[in-house]
């Protein structure tokens, strides 16, 4: 299911004007229209620039501050709108149904979505270039280490189940060598994986930067030391702001603001 954007006016009154610039409109010729401007059942958000924010993202704080950045860029008012949902009720479909709705009825973006390499996504979505990447890093309570490398043989090492780095990682381990006596400790939420250090289950994990902000990873005090995931290729994490699949023309001034703030 698809619907079509409302895009802010003053966005509209931009792209007409580049598309009679741009096509040198004959008489009687019309001009190129997108077709997401056909449809008007999106509320028209005047000059505003309404971005959804996740609730409880680790990246919510630079999801907020980058919504605002790209809304300057685009000379639009920015709207930071949290996604009206119950994260901890969700069903087999995920978040995707309620972000459906708020692009339907209360924003024109939802920011902090996880850009992954050869992902498909629901046909009515798309997403932008990113706007923010991040390290991975490898938290340990073993004295003397600067790199996952130097993992003594039989260290217990947390690895983000279901995640690009946990594949590589479930790799190295499988290809023996070095990494040959490590275990692996999946964990599906970074509370999780402070938890289990604490209790000294764990004596390592790789854990995403963004997330040494939120409470219990924030103060510390459950790891000694921060090393490097290298040699891991999949080291850093990029996250960007998806949007209905209708709305490539937005999509690309965004991409064009987003590159002007990343420079």
């Amino acid at each position: 299911m698809a619907f079509s954007l409302s895009v802010p006016r003053r966005i509209a009154i931009a792209l007409f004007g580049l598309c009679l610039a741009c096509t040198g409109v004959a008489n009687g010729q019309q001009p190129f229209v997108a077709p997401e401007y056909y449809n008007r059942t999106r509320p028209d958000f005047g000059n505003t620039l309404p971005l959804c924010v996740i609730p409880d993202s680790a990246t919510i704080e630079e999801d907020r501050a980058a919504a605002r950045q790209i809304a300057q860029v685009m000379l639009l008012e920015p709207e930071i709108i949290e996604l009206d949902v119950d994260m901890d009720m969700l069903d087999a479909e995920g978040i995707w149904p309620a972000v459906l709705v708020h692009l339907a009825e209360k924003c024109v973006g939802v920011m902090g979505v996880q850009l992954v390499p050869g992902m498909r996504m629901p046909d009515w979505l798309t997403i932008t270039r990113p706007y923010l990447e991040a390290p991975y890093v490898l938290l340990t309570n073993i004295p003397d280490i600067a790199s996952i490398t130097e993992l003594p043989p039989g260290a217990r090492v947390g690895s983000p189940v279901y995640s690009l780095i946990d594949n590589e990682f479930i790799g190295l381990i499988s290809a023996g060598g070095t990494f040959a006596e490590i275990k692996r400790l999946p964990y599906d939420h970074p509370d999780l994986a402070a938890r289990l250090m604490s209790e000294g289950v764990m004596d390592a994990a790789i854990v995403w930067e963004p997330h040494l902000d939120d409470a219990p990873l924030s103060g510390g005090d459950i790891y000694s030391a921060i090393a490097s995931v290298d040699p891991l290729q999949h080291e850093t994490r990029e996250i960007g702001i998806v949007l209905r699949s209708t709305d490539e023309m937005l999509r690309t001034m965004l991409d064009q603001a987003i590159e002007v703030i990343s420079q």
